[in-house]
């Protein structure tokens, strides 16, 4: 999906007064962008009824948790609640509720426009009937002047909420506009990340390069069956990457912190530590990047209990990717550091 041009016909829709396709275009725009608060928000414009909104929203947030699901619905209700408050006296009718909020319009952005011409219609019939006599006209009259007095308020209404509607669609395009072009800017970063780390361990493992490819392809899955699979392909590409820089050693080792270790086949989040200690140089640098070790160890120790629990399919794909995401970082930190530093490609 083209980003920019949907924003585009959302804004032409908007500069052609067409009220209904400009939500329908932020809603696309919302789901296309994974924005669930805000696909609840103009779902609610598209169906004001709750049930509608409930069947329409479960296929989109489905797979997240009670907690966000209640968050998503309460927040887009005081969304809609805020928007849908008239500061105009109310109006007798069933457009209008009348029990906790007497002052909300509940009426679909789609049933505005034809609700205007509705009322533009009834305002022409108010036609004085001919033969009438003086003072049936003058009672007529009156009656006429204060109807159309109270059609006109309800049309306020509606173009009022109409506004508000179309005002809210300009904001979210402009938002979505702005973050979409800053994604862009960052994206040659985040991409240079990445291919440098290929690049390293293109040269130096076969093994690594080869899982952080599988790993990569992985992230880039929809399934939130494939979480598991994600995280088991970064838990072996650290694993990879330890063998690579410290092969495991049998039997106890007396670590650099004076503390005897295994450093084994599996304790290879402990010989990544111990590499960090005795092969790189003292320096700024190099202390941040142990710093940084010690938060991605956290990580993958969580994952290591996970997997010894059999638990690994109650895992999120944004867990997966996140362990992804911090490994590509750190290992490109480390990279740069190896390639700075002589004779450090691999302990000897």
């Amino acid at each position: 999906m083209n980003h920019q041009e949907t924003i585009n016909r959302i804004y032409e829709h908007l500069e052609s007064d067409h009220a209904e396709k400009a939500v329908m275009g932020c809603l696309r725009l919302a789901r296309s962008v994974n924005d669930h608060l805000s696909v609840a928000i103009f779902m609610r414009e598209l169906y004001p009824d709750k049930h509608e909104v409930g069947r329409a929203l479960f296929d989109d947030t489905s797979h997240l948790t009670d907690e966000a699901r209640k968050f998503i619905w309460e927040t887009s209700l005081n969304r809609w609640l805020e928007l849908h408050t008239l500061d105009i006296s109310p109006i007798q009718g069933e457009d209008f509720e009348d029990d906790d909020e007497p002052r909300v319009l509940k009426i679909a952005i789609g049933e505005i426009e034809p609700e205007l011409e509705n009322w533009e219609g009834a305002i022409r019939d108010l036609t004085i009937p001919a033969g009438m006599d003086p003072f049936d006209i003058a009672a007529f009259t009156d009656r006429w002047v204060e109807q159309k007095a109270r059609i006109r308020l309800q049309m306020k209404a509606l173009q009022t909420l109409k506004h508000r509607v179309k005002t809210r669609c300009l904001n979210y395009a402009t938002q979505m506009e702005r973050q979409l072009r800053s994604q862009k800017q960052s994206q040659g970063f985040l991409e240079g990340v990445q291919n440098e780390v290929n690049n390293f361990f293109k040269a130096h493992s076969d093994d690594v390069f080869t899982k952080l490819m599988k790993a990569a392809e992985l992230s880039a899955a929809c399934d939130h069956e494939d979480a598991s699979l994600l995280l088991t392909e970064v838990r072996r590409t650290m694993k990879a990457v330890a063998d690579h820089l410290y092969p495991p050693v049998k039997g106890d080792i007396l670590c650099s912190d004076g503390k005897a270790r295994s450093l084994g086949d599996e304790q290879y989040l402990n010989r990544l530590q111990e590499f960090l200690a005795t092969q790189l140089p003292q320096s700024t640098a190099n202390d941040l990047l142990k710093v940084e070790l010690e938060h991605i160890v956290t990580f993958f120790r969580r994952l290591n209990d996970m997997a010894s629990k059999g638990v690994h399919a109650s895992a999120t794909l944004a867990e997966a990717r996140q362990g992804l995401v911090g490994l590509y970082f750190f290992l490109y930190n480390l990279s740069q550091r190896l390639s700075s530093e002589t004779g450090l490609e691999q302990r000897p």
